[in-house]
């Protein structure tokens, strides 16, 4: 069949006309590959071998779409491939060609996690890990990742974290203040034995503690001398007090 038409399309595509009436959509790589231009005919088995090939042209390009708004892992790109209806066979050998070109490399995506995390995010190397085992990162590779996140840099934004607490406590006493920052960081991924170094500046920073002390006290006891008076009114309170994290004896 002889080509009577050719239409440039977006994304390096080319719109085929033949002469039957016939319309194939391809991509000028593979009119340069047949000799399409000079030739100006297809066989019917050139055109099976065509439409074949388009569709790992479109997987790849489909894939570096991807990749381009941001880097991804060897999982996440092989996910969103497979939703997208792609077979198995298919996007093995693209993800195969995109790794060999650089585009796809599980341990350059892990450098750019923790580095990410480490000058913008909170997340502390026990959670990075995981979310590199979830992505399916292999052992090896997340220990070299991860040997980044050092002891001191661990510390750093622990402490960070520790007085960033304690400059937007408002109404906790240091006990209370430490059990939360603690489990706060606990949840972020931090080290136990490292989180605990750190809290010695809850005590050391917490000038406010007489002045959070007699605002709590004084709240409650606007709020329980309506229904309480004499010693059951300081009892009261005192339990309030005690329950929030105060002890009498805390504070002068």
């Amino acid at each position: 069949m002889r080509i009577i038409k050719y239409q440039k399309q977006k994304q390096g595509k080319y719109l085929i006309e033949l002469e039957n009436g016939t319309e194939i959509e391809t991509y000028e790589d593979l009119i340069l590959k047949y000799d399409l231009l000079i030739k100006k005919r297809v066989t019917p088995d050139l055109l099976q071998s065509i439409q074949e090939e388009n569709a790992i042209y479109e997987l790849y390009f489909v894939a570096l779409k991807y990749l381009k708004v941001r880097m991804r892992s060897t999982l996440q790109l092989r996910e969103y491939l497979l939703k997208k209806g792609y077979s198995d066979d298919l996007i093995c050998s693209t993800m195969e060609r995109l790794k060999l070109q650089g585009y796809l490399n599980d341990e350059i995506y892990g450098r750019s996690l923790v580095h990410d995390s480490i000058s913008f995010g909170v997340d502390g190397p026990i959670k990075i890990k995981k979310e590199l085992h979830n992505l399916d990162i292999t052992e090896g590779q997340i220990d070299q990742i991860l040997s980044e996140y050092t002891e001191d840099i661990e510390l750093s934004k622990i402490e960070k974290l520790v007085l960033k607490h304690i400059r937007s406590n408002h109404s906790k006493s240091g006990y209370s203040l430490k059990q939360k920052i603690y489990q706060h960081l606990l949840n972020l991924g931090y080290h136990s034995s490292l989180i605990e170094q750190k809290l010695s500046l809850v005590v050391q920073g917490d000038e406010g503690e007489k002045k959070i002390y007699q605002k709590e006290y004084q709240k409650l006891y606007r709020k329980l001398s309506r229904k309480y008076t004499g010693k059951e009114l300081e009892y009261q309170i005192k339990q309030k007090m005690f329950q929030k994290g105060f002890h009498s004896g805390d504070v002068c």
